[in-house]
């Protein structure tokens, strides 16, 4: 017995909305639709995302979550944050060093308000 890979589920408001922030803001690649589109997962290199569009109330975001997406360099952070950006996802940091960690990373907000954050660890 192995373990492929991991997927973490992620419940969402909107489907469509998230898929195109996912796809075609972020440019992750749609691995997978499931139950007539209302899951989908998305490649993130390392692993998948999963959303969900459930339809009992419960929470799509939880306060002060993040989803981080590592980059290669300082400079691909950037690029990637001027990217996104232009495709119209809202900014909530620009690029910069972390005060806390040795990280240099900038956030933007996904649909349901989860900040992604695209990121170089130095360490």
């Amino acid at each position: 017995m192995s373990i492929q890979s991991s997927v973490v589920f992620l419940p969402c408001s909107d489907i469509e909305a998230t898929h195109r922030f996912y796809a075609e803001v972020m440019g992750l690649r749609l691995h997978q639709s499931q139950s007539g589109g209302l899951a989908r997962i998305y490649d993130t290199g390392y692993g998948y995302w999963g959303f969900v569009e459930y339809k009992d109330g419960r929470p799509a975001a939880l306060a002060g979550m993040t989803l981080s997406l590592n980059c290669q360099s300082c400079e691909d952070v950037d690029r990637m944050h001027a990217l996104v950006l232009s495709r119209g996802a809202p900014e909530v940091q620009p690029p910069r060093m972390h005060e806390r960690f040795a990280v240099y990373s900038s956030f933007v907000r996904d649909p349901d308000g989860r900040h992604v954050e695209l990121q170089y660890i130095m360490e």
